[in-house]
């Protein structure tokens, strides 16, 4: 028994799989209904309206639908895409036991302590028909798989098998004219009429009696008319019926308590019950025994079910659930050359991959040990979860795996019973696969191939643990020591090695030398796959996988969230992999992806090109085509095969934006341009490549400013003027186009300019092209024509310009001693100049490189060749000396370009081109010929030509301050101060229900600007950022908010309202609440000392907030208002005095507004809180006076004596039992009607919104 998934929680009372997809549903004791995904282990919703427990649940087959029915009578349908219930049927008139959808039909049966079976058309959510007859308690109903029948468990010792034919006809025929009379006589309806005389439309048609104690389940057989029950006898039952009558089979005897449920397994002969003794049993339906029991300490179980579909069972019990499947669906198998071997229906097959020929080669018989309990019961796995495990019938066990040599046609079958054990086979040649060989048998598990004729097998348990060796007539040869503390399995590892694992790490054992030659790191591995040439492995773990080399130098590391199923290596060193629902790749460096989604997990075993070989769980073997295109275009970048590549975008063979997203982050921006057709997406690639050309065609067919403004400064930093002139014309930016102007020195445009922008009539834009182009009368000009007269007067007079000085008007201006402008000079004469370097993109050829090798056609069959030229060195051979390598420069010809003979030729000659010399045939070298040069170092000196090849390449920058905030960063606060305010947001939306950020602006921001400080720089340069960390972690940053500010500002907050001031006390209460969500501690004593900060922000809120309320009743003169606020705000748990001061101001508008009783009890809860000695002297006073006149001149919902909290929608009493929802966040209480509202307390969260929580410490996290 497997364990697949398991929950804790309260007692599951029901559970329910989705036929399709990997969820199921729980229902428990406590009311909760909770949907996890179980291949995930992760809780998805929770749905809660029940009030009290939720005993039946079921999925609709098609439907987006589950029902429900718990102890408030109530059948409540659900759509799990909505997350809400849709509607509620009611007529039952106790606790409801089931729950179930028909098949086929649209309706529901449903099982009641009520002694009724009740059948519901959830369509138009009416009751067609009520099933009478039992006298107690009925525990369970449902309906037949394929019939029109139902069958029903009670108390009362029997079971009835109900028939609904005629319910089937009478819905599917159109109502009769007879219908329609008594609707419009208004006779009673057919549903009124079933509770009160019973149905028509169903009748019994057996009662089977048998048990002598109350029946708890019943159930039909999938496919045969068998019924099984189980009930409080202890006693399980099986039932066989025919057309005209049901009698008893068989009694299966072995629960020592009351049996709770029984089921048939979907797909086997088997029985599955669980019990109050604590046992789940398994029972074999031919043999009619008991042949495994599995068993929990603590917790009685109470509800199976089985997954129509999938081999998995769930079994709820007090404290959660389990989900587990009976038997091992691995088909144990080996790989050969060309073979491969596996085992299917007591067979050892073989199939030849080159014809396809599918041959059986040996039958395998029932073992000599009993200790294998069964034959769906692959190991123990399930002594060690429910702490027991008895057999009572000895069966067959599955192996767990397979090792095979095919050069002596030896086959070993590995177990996991009896503590490890394995079957030896040898397989005959030419004999027929009909014929039975006795095997040899041992003790000792994982048994595999050392040698052509040895074996060996792991004694984990001994002491002290050995690896036994043994020949092929199965005798010791030799026995080794375990050299790895803890080994439990062991795997193949070639011939004379194995690998040994424990909890922590893979280790590679020499047997003949009896030492570790190498280890890697890898928790609970489960399976080596290593590749042919056995120069790689892939450790598969449940979640994880590891490759590393031959020496265990680990090379990569995957992580996957579901289960990892079997892996495979392909010629070209791709680790092919599945998981539960996809067909995944791995290349050598780590990278991974999908290559297709499976509708049924597989395993694989082979892959050839575009195809993989697989078994299926069944054992059958088949072909998947697979589209390998993407990894292969992967494994030809990891590789440099720029020419393959290239190939392979001129034919388009790729697409898609996983592949874009691929190559932009791993530095190739250039050849993702080749694959995009978004003009937008194309232009942001171009940008990061620097590929300015396609940059501008992208920008002129955008036309947007954003992207000539990117363009611009892209186009500056590279040095091209005329495309920054350009994207400047676009912009109409004409003060940077005229500093351009000027820095080039272009001052014929310049002048052009201040005729635009004098026709614009841009001042600023002109002063400025004018103080470039030192046109002094102009710039006076321009400031008198903008009402600077005075700076016209100063700028003529200073430059001499007396008359016009004088024709501008105003007083004479004094000319202080000033300097005259220099006029600019230019930096450039208006040429293209480079500014940065750049690393040349794989599609430019280098000069100095060699001749590309020319790439296969179909890359697939040249996948052995990529392989080549990764291969290490073997074990033996690192002493070897390695071969020259020659450097072949990775940049390939422009696309366009063919492979033909002109593109390859010399640009000025071939190296072949010569001349005749006169007076000689000699040819001479003309670089021996030349003088050798030194430079200044005596160094000799090296050409141009002799440096074209060498580049430089800028390191990639690393990882900010900033981005290790970001990255470590787990708490709203922590984020908000690295500006990932969107992620702050919708942390906290997930944690507090938040919806509104309005009133969260100002400490946001706060939090951003509290970790950062700006240090001065040099004249007219930027100040210096600096960012703030914490000093126990640099990778954190530093908060402004702690848990000392807030109590600083709750004790003014105090003072405040101790003085009167409620005003400037709701305000400080509003910004505690906002700040409280972005605080940091780091303790979970600072965490409880922040929840009672809020809980006492929510109370002084809500009590501020009924004060100003009852201002404006005052106002309005509404005193039976002003007395019910009054009355509310004495209930608001504030600290004692202001308690006290509540109570007298209530007790005073209570007196005023002649209600004297309610006067009277406000002052007795004065005098019960000890107040001071003239404060009691008044209440005295006020109860005296009262007592002589009780009455109230108001009525007003308001009753002190029972309990009630304050609605703060409605701001009136909400008392205990009345259905009420939270604000997640600051927990105030609201009436349902205001559900989806903001709340009003803190502003920042909705109402009835779901939420996990605020989490303010890491210990919370963790």
């Amino acid at each position: 028994m497997l364990t697949k998934f398991e929950t804790k929680s309260n007692r599951v009372k029901g559970l329910a799989f989705h036929p399709k997809r990997p969820w199921i549903l729980s229902s428990l004791h406590s009311g909760s209904i909770q949907l996890w995904d179980y291949r995930m282990g992760t809780l998805m919703e929770r749905f809660e309206e029940h009030e009290g427990p939720v005993r039946g649940i079921d999925f609709h087959r098609t439907q987006p639908l589950f029902v429900s029915g718990g102890d408030d009578y109530k059948i409540k349908v659900w759509n799990y895409k909505l997350k809400r219930c849709v509607f509620t049927l009611l007529g039952h008139l106790d606790y409801i036991r089931t729950v179930y959808f028909h098949p086929e039909q649209p309706w529901i049966v449903s099982a009641s302590d009520d002694q009724t079976v009740r059948i519901w058309n959830w369509q138009n959510r009416s009751c067609l028909a009520v099933l009478t007859g039992h006298n107690h308690y009925v525990m369970c109903a449902s309906f037949h798989p394929m019939e029109d029948l139902v069958i029903s468990a009670s108390l009362d010792q029997t079971l009835r098998v109900w028939d609904i034919s005629s319910l089937r006809q009478k819905n599917l025929r159109a109502p009769s004219p007879e219908d329609m009379v008594n609707q419009l006589r208004g006779n009673l309806p057919a549903a009124v009429n079933a509770d009160l005389f019973g149905s028509s439309d169903a009748i019994v048609k057996y009662v089977l009696e048998g048990h002598s104690r109350g029946v708890n389940w019943a159930q039909f057989h999938p496919t045969l008319p068998l019924i099984i029950s189980g009930a409080d006898d202890r006693l399980i039952k099986l039932w066989r019926m025919s057309d005209t009558k049901a009698w008893e089979v068989d009694t299966f005897r072995g629960h020592l308590n009351n049996v709770s449920c029984v089921l048939f397994h979907p797909r086997q002969e088997l029985l599955i019950s669980d019990s109050e003794d604590k046992t789940i049993r398994v029972w074999d339906l031919n043999r009619r025994s008991c042949i495994f029991s599995f068993r929990r300490e603590n917790d009685r179980f109470w509800i199976l079910a089985a997954h129509p579909k999938v081999n998995l069972i769930a079994a709820g019990h007090d404290s959660g659930m389990v989900v587990f499947k009976l038997e091992r669906e691995r088909p144990p198998h080996s790989m050969t050359a060309g073979n491969l071997v596996y085992v299917k229906d007591k067979c050892i097959r073989s199939l030849d991959f080159d014809n396809g020929r599918d041959v059986s080669l040996l039958a395998i018989g029932a073992p000599a040990s009993s200790g294998g309990a069964m034959s769906m019961i692959g190991g123990g796995g399930m002594s060690s979860l429910f702490g027991d495990s008895t057999s009572a019938a000895p069966s067959r066990t599955v192996a767990r795996s397979m090792s095979y040599n095919a050069a002596e046609g030896v086959v070993i079958l590995n177990y996991d019973d009896d503590g490890g054990r394995y079957e030896l086979y040898t397989i005959p040649k030419g004999g027929s696969g009909e014929v039975y060989a006795e095997p040899r048998r041992g003790a000792g598990s994982y048994g595999i191939f050392v040698g052509r004729n040895r074996f060996a097998s792991l004694h984990a348990t001994g002491t002290p643990p050995t690896i036994v060796v043994r020949d092929f007539h199965n005798e010791v040869t030799k026995r080794i020591p375990v050299l790895l503390p803890g080994a439990d399995m062991m795997f193949a590892a070639g011939s004379g090695y194995v690998l040994l694992r424990n909890e922590e790490r893979v280790v590679l054992q020499d047997l003949q030398q009896r030492k570790i030659i190498a280890e890697v790191s890898a928790s609970m591995t489960k399976y080596a796959v290593w590749s042919e040439d056995l120069r790689k492995v892939a450790l598969l773990g449940k979640h994880t996988i590891v490759i590393a080399s031959r020496k265990l130098e680990s090379m990569a590391t995957i992580h996957e969230t579901i289960r990892v199923k079997s892996a495979v290596w392909d010629d070209s060193g791709v680790l092919l992999y599945t998981t539960l629902n996809h067909l995944k790749y791995c290349l050598p460096n780590g990278d991974n992806g999908i290559v297709s989604t499976l509708e049924n997990p597989i395993y694989i075993t082979r892959v050839r090109g575009p195809a993989v070989c697989y078994l299926d769980r069944e054992g059958n073997p088949g072909i998947m085509p697979i589209d390998p295109t993407e990894y292969t275009f992967k494994l030809l970048l990891l590789r440099k095969r720029y020419d393959d590549v290239r190939r392979m975008i001129s034919e388009n063979r790729l697409s898609g934006q996983a592949i874009i997203s691929y190559l932009h982050k791993n530095g190739f921006p250039e050849v993702a341009l080749h694959f995009v057709r978004d003009e937008r997406t194309r232009f942001a690639l171009a940008i990061d490549s620097g590929a300015i050309d396609v940059a501008l065609s992208s920008a002129q067919a955008l036309n947007d400013p954003d992207a000539w403004k990117k363009l611009a400064d892209e186009a500056l930093r590279q040095g091209n003027v005329e495309i920054v002139e350009m994207c400047f014309q676009k912009t109409k930016n004409l003060e940077r186009l005229a500093f351009l102007y000027m820095l080039t020195g272009n001052f014929e445009k310049l002048s052009k300019m201040d005729k635009i922008a004098d026709a614009s009539g841009n001042y600023m834009a002109r002063f400025q092209i004018l103080m470039f182009l030192c046109d002094f009368e102009g710039m006076a000009k321009v400031l008198a024509e903008c009402g600077q007269g005075p700076l016209a007067k100063l700028c003529a007079s200073t430059y001499g310009m007396t008359e016009l000085a004088a024709e501008i008007q105003g007083p004479p201006v004094a000319a202080a001693e000033g300097k005259l402008l220099i006029p600019p000079v230019s930096l450039s004469d208006g040429s293209n100049w480079p500014t940065l370097q750049i690393s040349r993109g794989m599609f430019k050829r280098d000069a100095n490189a060699g001749d590309f090798e020319e790439p296969s056609v179909d890359y697939y069959e040249d996948a052995a060749a990529f392989e080549e030229s990764e291969r290490d060195p073997t074990w033996d051979e690192s002493s070897a000396p390695s071969a020259p390598v020659k450097v072949v420069d990775p940049f390939s010809a422009d696309l366009g370009k063919t492979d033909g003979g002109e593109a390859d030729a010399g640009g000025w000659g071939d190296d072949d081109f010569e001349f005749d010399v006169p007076g000689g045939s000699t040819s001479v070298d003309p670089a021996a010929a030349a003088p050798v040069e030194d430079d200044e170092f005596g160094q000799e000196a090296v050409s141009e030509e002799q440096t074209s090849g060498v580049y430089y390449v800028p390191p990639k920058a690393g990882t900010g301050i900033v981005g290790r905030w970001t990255r470590t960063s787990k708490l709203a606060g922590e984020l908000a101060a690295t500006g990932a305010f969107r992620d702050c947001m919708e942390l906290l939306s997930r944690q507090i229900g938040a919806r509104s950020f309005a009133q969260m602006k100002d400490v946001l921001l706060s939090a951003y600007l509290g970790c950062r400080t700006s240090l001065p720089a040099s004249m007219n340069m930027a100040p210096n950022q600096a960012y703030i960390s914490r000093l126990d972690n640099a990778d954190r940053p530093v908060c402004v908010y702690s848990l000392g500010s807030l109590k600083e500002r709750m004790a003014v907050m105090n003072q405040n309202v101790t003085q009167g001031r409620f005003s400037e006390a709701f305000k400080l209460i509003r910004a505690i609440l906002s700040c409280i969500p972005l605080v940091v501690v780091d303790t979970m004593e600072e965490v409880n000392e922040l929840r009672a900060i809020l809980a006492a922000c929510k109370e002084y809120c809500i009590g501020l907030t009924v004060e100003s309320k009852q201002k404006e009743a005052k106002a309005a003169g509404d005193s039976a208002r002003q007395v019910l606020l009054a009355a509310l705000f004495t209930h608001c748990r504030l600290a004692p005095l202001h308690n006290q001061l509540s109570l007298r101001s209530a007790m005073k508008v209570a007196f005023d507004t002649k209600n004297f009783i309610l006067a009277s009890g406000f002052a007795r809860r004065l005098l019960d809180s000890s107040p001071k000695p003239e404060l009691a002297n008044s209440a005295r006073k006020m109860i005296q006076y009262c007592d002589q006149n009780m009455t109230n001149a108001s009525e007003i919902d308001y009753d002190d004596r029972r309990d009630f909290v304050v609605d703060c929608f409605s701001f009136a009493p909400l008392y205990a039992g009345k259905p009420k929802v939270e604000c997640p966040y600051c927990n105030s209480v609201y009436s349902p009607d205001a559900a989806g509202s903001i709340c009003a307390i803190c502003s920042i969260s909705g109402v009835g919104a779901s939420a996990e929580g605020l989490r303010v410490s890491m210990a919370q996290v963790r």
